[in-house]
């Protein structure tokens, strides 16, 4: 074979091998458009269905004091989380199913994302949560459809006492609830979840709502962003909403600026936490709020003194936090004087304003905990008797004290860590 003939059969080779590729790129593109036409009409019509997760909380820091701006709260998120499903269905039906409360309902959207339907009270929150996203959605200008809603909890967020009744743990489901209820639909819709801080805003909104605006929404800031410092937005902020509001006022209200003040921040590494609720026993957050401001609104000065003193320790309490998350042991020991002193304070509050905080009985189980392995221990959040949180600063401790609280009556345990 001549020179040129080899030319001429290669160069036919590669023309074969163009003409391939060249194939192979045309029907890649072709793929590659389909894709994103699916894609692009999913992103326009939503998903038919959508999970979000909302983790519980124990509010370390800045129980009562958080609802005074611009004070300051240290609040951890659990692993045990509140999961809800949203999926489309038929028409503008609505059902809300809470199957581990036994609690169902169904009902009907209008084209404004209003619900009429009846709920049982274990499903206020989740309505609410529900309709307030809804009216977000369309507001907006996505069209939305019927839809079904279930939640589930994670074990801790609940327990069964003897007769067979189920008690909530203390963990903030309610909040959990509320945020992944919003979460779901917004998903459904694939509405940006982060503009905004949509989520977070629309479960403020749905939750003061629910609970006739009362709160720091602490725990909702919580469910949404996880372990953080939080200083509360200003109270008229939400209140200024008003019963009968609008589509558009709820979406202005959203793309507002809040004055609340979020910063991630978690628990140091050296410590471990234990859990443990008193059975059967709790108080509701709503009664300790009502208690601590009708002492407010008799003596605001007295009053104001108070949190000044509370929100001093639990200043210093973070700021021994800070330097323990920056290496520096020697602040363990003024971390436990400012919290111990702040817990005090609170405990101090609830007797002027004749609700039991921190009540003797548990100031004597927090002491008697100290000396069984627990480094500091406080009734978390509203307080009364419904849980006890801990720190531990080694895993002989923990177990110490987890021997302790088993032998003790009326303590059931908590299987929950860190987020």
């Amino acid at each position: 074979m001549g020179n040129q003939e080899a030319l001429q059969l290669a160069s036919e080779d590669e023309l074969r091998e163009i003409r391939i590729s060249a194939q192979a790129f045309l029907l890649l593109l072709s793929f590659s458009q389909s894709i994103y036409y699916i894609y692009a009409d999913v992103y326009a019509r939503g998903m038919d269905s959508a999970k979000y997760k909302a983790p519980g909380k124990i509010l370390w820091i800045g129980g009562y004091s958080v609802l005074e701006r611009p004070n300051t709260s240290m609040v951890s998120a659990v692993n045990a989380y509140v999961t809800a499903e949203a999926k489309k269905r038929d028409e503008m039906e609505i059902s809300l199913n809470a199957p581990q409360l036994s609690s169902q309902t169904t009902g009907r959207f209008d084209a404004e994302g209003r619900l009429s339907i009846n709920v049982p009270k274990e499903l206020i929150l989740l309505k609410t949560a529900v309709e307030v996203a809804s009216r977000y959605a369309v507001a907006i200008g996505h069209k939305i459809s019927g839809v079904s809603v279930t939640t589930h909890n994670d074990n801790a967020f609940s327990y069964t006492i003897t007769g067979g009744r189920i008690v909530k743990s203390g963990l903030g489901s309610s909040a959990a609830v509320t945020v992944a209820a919003v979460g779901a639909i917004l998903r459904l819709y694939s509405i940006e979840e982060n503009k905004n801080d949509a989520i977070h805003k629309l479960a403020q909104i749905a939750h003061s709502i629910a609970t006739g605006k009362v709160g720091s929404g602490f725990d909702i800031a919580a469910a949404a962003h996880g372990s953080i410092l939080y200083t509360r937005y200003s109270p008229e902020i939400v209140k200024g909403l008003p019963n009968d509001y609008s589509n558009g006022q709820l979406a202005d209200l959203v793309k507002t600026d809040w004055d609340y003040i979020i910063e991630k921040f978690h628990m140091p590494k050296e410590f471990s936490l234990l859990v443990a609720n008193f059975a059967g026993e709790s108080m509701a957050t709503t009664h300790g709020i009502g208690s601590v401001s009708i002492f407010k609104s008799k003596d605001p000065d007295g009053y104001a003194d108070i949190m000044r003193r509370i929100n001093e320790e639990n200043n210093r309490a973070i700021s021994a936090l800070r330097k323990i998350n920056s290496g520096n042991q020697h602040a363990m020991e003024e971390f436990k004087d400012a919290f111990n002193k702040g817990r005090l304070l609170t405990k101090e509050l609830g007797v002027i304003s004749n609700v039991e905080i921190e009540p003797d009985v548990c100031t004597e189980l927090i002491e008697r905990s100290e000396k069984h392995g627990a480094y500091v221990a406080k009734l978390p959040g509203a307080g009364g008797k419904d849980s006890i949180a801990a720190l531990c600063r080694s895993e002989k401790d923990l177990n110490e004290l987890r021997k302790f609280w088993s032998s003790e009556n009326g303590l059931e345990i908590l299987d929950v860590d860190f987020a």
